[in-house]
């Protein structure tokens, strides 16, 4: 594999893991306020990170393996 590859997959695994975290805990990572926000505070970034993470690193991961 190259650098670039692994760079990738690395980077997949983090966005899902990070999707997955959000859903499970019903909350979010506000810049803002640099803090866990809960999904109620603002729910259109909520839904944006859990499935903008999901597609997102799930096309990173596939992305990689076919290179």
């Amino acid at each position: 594999m190259e650098i670039v590859s692994i760079a990738r997959s690395l980077l997949g695994a983090i966005l899902l893991l990070y999707s997955a975290n959000c859903w499970l805990n019903q909350r979010y990572w506000s810049r803002r306020h640099f803090d866990w926000r809960p999904r109620e505070h603002w729910p259109v970034v909520f839904w944006t990170n859990v499935i903008g993470g999901a597609f997102g690193g799930t096309y990173l991961l596939v992305s990689s393996y076919l290179w």
